[in-house]
This record gives structure tokens, sequence and C-alpha cells, in this order.
């Protein structure tokens, strides 16, 4: 469970930063009903792998309790999401960020203790 709950995170972080990076070189048109799509081979890897999280998310929801899972997920998520936009999108991070991602962790970590 521990391993399906590691490849959600990663695949969803990897497929939002994924998504992002692809966004500035859509390089590739697809026209339906009249409407234009730019899209780059990035985008469709992260479009891949959070569609893949997506599936790992339905199975972990089933075997794992919500109230523990969800906010494991947004913080998880949200961290990573933060280090990777600034590994690979060069994005800034800013004291408020770095505070935010601690308090995050902190207050899940309190929702994780058990009674």
């Amino acid at each position: 469970m521990i391993l399906m709950f590691i490849c959600y995170v990663l695949l969803a972080s990897s497929g939002l930063i994924l998504f992002k990076f692809g966004s500035t070189n859509c390089n590739l048109t697809l026209n339906i009903f009249g409407i234009s799509i730019n899209y780059s081979i990035k985008m469709l890897m992260g479009l891949f792998c959070y569609g893949c999280s997506f599936i790992l998310w339905m199975l972990i929801v089933n075997k794992m309790n919500l109230t523990i899972a969800m906010p494991l997920s947004v913080a998880l998520v949200n961290t990573l999401v933060l280090v990777g936009s600034c590994v690979f999108l060069k994005e800034k991070i800013t004291l408020i960020q770095v505070i935010g991602i601690f308090i995050i962790i902190f207050g899940v970590s309190l929702i994780s203790i058990k009674k």
C-alpha cells in the first residue's frame, strides 16, 4: 500500500510539472470540431502520468481511510510540485511558500497520529 501511495504521489506531481513544462512549447495542433488545441509531447506525457496517478488514486481510496489518504496526498503532491517547479521550471520559492509547506506537513502529521 505504501509503495502504491508513493507511486501515486510521484506520478501526480510529475504529471503536473510535465504538463506545465510542455505548455511553453506547444508545437503540435489537434483540430476537433473546429476547436484548435495546441499541445506538445511533454504535455501528453504529463497527461499520461496524471491519468495513471488517477487510477492509482482510485485503488488507494478503495483500500485506505480517506481522512488520512486525502490530506497526506495533498500535502505530499503540493510539496513535490513546489520543489519540482523550482528545480525543473526555475520558479522561485518564497519564504511564505516554505512556511506554508511546513505548516501543511505539520498539520498532516497531527492528523496521522493515532489515538
